[in-house]
């Protein structure tokens, strides 16, 4: 399952998270379908979080966030992966790189 994060200072200590991946769902309105199932697949080695954009309009900008949903994966505080509109080819890549 994916956590919320409801304040910049969420975001922040999410990302803060060393020694494993940060996957961080940007989505506006409903999340996914499926969402919480690809987070579930990685439970124990990811930790998985979601923010609504449309609540969180300044967070959107801040990380450059184009379309929604998007995936942002984080390792020891660092962005490594962004994936605008989680388009299916780069989403079996971040699988592949979340599974390593």
């Amino acid at each position: 399952m994916h956590a919320d994060l409801n304040s910049k200072d969420d975001f922040d200590n999410a990302t803060k998270t060393t020694g494993k991946y940060v996957f961080i769902l940007a989505y506006e309105g409903d999340i996914p379908e499926n969402a919480d199932v690809y987070a579930q697949k990685f439970a124990g080695k990811v930790d998985c979080y979601k923010f609504d954009c449309a609540k969180a309009p300044r967070a959107k900008d801040a990380h450059g966030i184009t379309a929604t949903p998007c995936a942002l994966i984080y390792k020891d505080g660092q962005l490594v992966k962004k994936v605008p509109g989680m388009a299916p080819a780069e989403m079996k890549e971040v699988g592949q790189m979340l599974s390593a």
